[in-house]
């Protein structure tokens, strides 16, 4: 999807109205905003002085959490926003780096950083953070994605405002300024979110979007141990279900083939570690082979090629919506249909060409109120880095 902001990069701030504070917006609208205007000499920083700064920046923003920023780099009474704080001191945001680091062990992770204004620069970003398991016994974790505006003082090259967005949220900027309580109650339900993924290998990735409804995420290449969830039955060919791991339309069981396979029913009688989740779709069953196998030359041979199959998983750009509960065909089905209409809505594309697929985490003894499902769509393509959505 083509992004083309009004307010070309490098363009003045001065062309339109700042509304730095409180702005509401949808994900289709322009986000960020201008966050400073320039009255120094210079019309704006651009070339070899833009490049070094952005580098420095970047570089800077990397070691948010682990060795923390270069104080110098912001002005003793740069503004920070966010939805759910603010402060007016370099030292203040600084406490909250040092809060956030201390309680809830965040990981950050930056997309991209562009220039968005004369003297403004935007990046975007994910962070994602776990809770301590006193007071929080069922270890809820966190992720929010978004955006940060920094407003650059012409003169001193210092940041002196701050203002993070979120994209779960529609109405930006500190919840007491702006009288919304989105952000608080995006944090309140990830914190009551009593789904749990067992301690068990899974694959790799990372969450580039966090909206409302959805999740955007890229996920890393994957082995993984198939066979059919029907017989040759077309008709059955898009079940997500699959009889909620244990049946077959015309009989079979392909959740005690694939576990056979993984236990040792292999030519090389090895047993493997079990993994989370479970795939399904596409007529297939997946169990996910753990990293230590290697490569598809390196799995065990099944017993019966006919019914396990070893293939490698390309991984790639998958939207995906989570729910609770025993995740039937039907369900599964549901939930589907409502990801698809989020994507039509935010104009984003499904890879007609791969079918969507079921991801159950969790045993059959799990609470049904505890359990973890995700149905995930690959995406056509996406925009990594875009800053307005």
């Amino acid at each position: 999807h083509a992004y083309a902001p009004p307010l070309a990069l490098g363009a003045s701030p001065s062309a339109a109205p700042s509304r730095f504070r409180g702005v509401s917006s949808s994900r289709g609208s322009v986000r960020p905003l201008r966050a400073v205007a320039s009255v120094s000499s210079a019309t704006k920083l651009e070339g070899e002085a833009l490049a070094t700064y952005m580098s420095v920046m970047s570089d800077d923003l990397s070691r948010l959490f682990t060795t923390g920023i270069d104080k110098s780099l912001y002005a003793p009474n740069v503004s920070f926003e966010d939805p759910l704080t603010t402060y007016d001191t370099i030292d203040g945001y600084l406490f909250n780096i040092s809060m956030l680091k201390n309680v809830f062990d965040p990981v950050y992770t930056m997309h991209s950083i562009a220039q968005t204004g004369d003297w403004e620069v935007s990046t975007r970003w994910t962070m994602a953070m776990s809770l301590p398991t006193v007071p929080f016994f069922w270890a809820p974790s966190l992720t929010f994605t978004g955006t940060s505006v920094m407003g650059i003082d012409p003169d001193t090259k210092q940041v002196t405002k701050h203002f993070d967005t979120w994209d779960a949220i529609s109405q930006q900027g500190f919840f007491m300024n702006t009288g919304s309580t989105q952000g608080v109650a995006e944090v309140m339900r990830q914190v009551l979110d009593i789904t749990k993924q067992p301690a068990l290998e899974t694959p790799q990735y990372v969450v580039l979007r966090r909206y409302a409804e959805y999740e955007v995420r890229r996920y890393d290449p994957f082995l993984v141990a198939e066979t059919r969830t029907n017989s040759n039955d077309e008709d059955q060919g898009d079940r997500l279900g699959a009889g909620g791991m244990t049946g077959l339309p015309a009989g079979g069981n392909p959740f005690g083939t694939l576990a056979g396979y993984l236990f040792g029913g292999n030519e090389e009688k090895k047993s493997m570690a079990m993994t989370t989740p479970v795939f399904t779709g596409g007529g297939k069953m997946q169990f996910v082979m753990p990293k230590s196998v290697g490569g598809v030359g390196n799995a065990p041979a099944p017993n019966d090629p006919a019914a396990v199959a070893v293939t490698e998983q390309p991984g790639g750009v998958f939207a995906a919506i989570r729910f609770a509960g025993i995740a039937t065909d039907a369900y599964a089905k549901e939930r589907e249909d409502k990801l698809l209409q989020l994507l039509g809505k935010d104009e984003l594309v499904a890879d007609k060409n791969v079918p969507a697929s079921l991801a159950q985490y969790n045993d059959p003894l799990t609470n049904p109120v505890q359990r973890r499902n995700d149905v995930l769509v690959k995406l056509q393509s996406f925009d990594v880095g875009r800053l307005d959505k």
